[in-house]
């Protein structure tokens, strides 16, 4: 690298403080699912809301998009990453990155006592509720091959401190 590409070179956006902490509740996740949510962590905005859609999220890992449906489920279930809307994530504050650690420390505190991670066994909790995805997904699919469509029921939604 020479002197002159280095000094062209530009941070993208401005350095956000954020403690590894949060890591230590991160359950036994696949390796797709952990790195999705590494190169979330690098996307997000202060607070830690992640704008890109899941086609944006593939070629960002250089993987198929088929694969982030697949590990998105895993972190949505661990309570890292709440879905806002298409194209629109939270993550969870304990991961999430703030201009300053006052702000995290009034996000984690705001946080509804079923949306705490340090709260019970983050492991089985994990477990539970991708369990209840999986049976989620499979009663859709029953009720798709009858004809019956059902509403699908909204789960506890993080809200964005600033």
């Amino acid at each position: 690298m020479t002197s002159a590409v280095a000094e062209e070179w530009v941070p993208r956006r401005n350095v956000l403080w954020g403690s590894f902490n949060g890591l230590a509740y991160v359950p036994r996740l696949p390796p797709t699912a952990y790195a999705l949510l590494l190169h979330m962590m690098t996307e997000q905005e202060p607070g830690g809301l992640v704008v890109a859609t899941h086609d944006e999220l593939a070629t960002g890992l250089a993987m198929e998009r088929g694969m982030i449906s697949r590990a998105m489920p895993h972190l949505v279930a661990a309570r890292l990453v709440t879905v806002v809307r298409r194209g629109r994530f939270q993550l969870h504050p304990v991961v999430a990155a703030f201009n300053d650690p006052r702000e995290q420390q009034r996000a984690v505190k705001a946080l509804p006592r079923d949306m705490r991670l340090d709260v019970g066994d983050f492991e089985d909790e994990y477990e539970r509720r991708f369990q209840l995805h999986m049976d989620e997904k499979a009663r859709k699919a029953e009720a798709k091959a009858k004809g019956n469509v059902t509403p699908i029921t909204k789960p506890t939604r993080l809200k964005r401190v600033h």
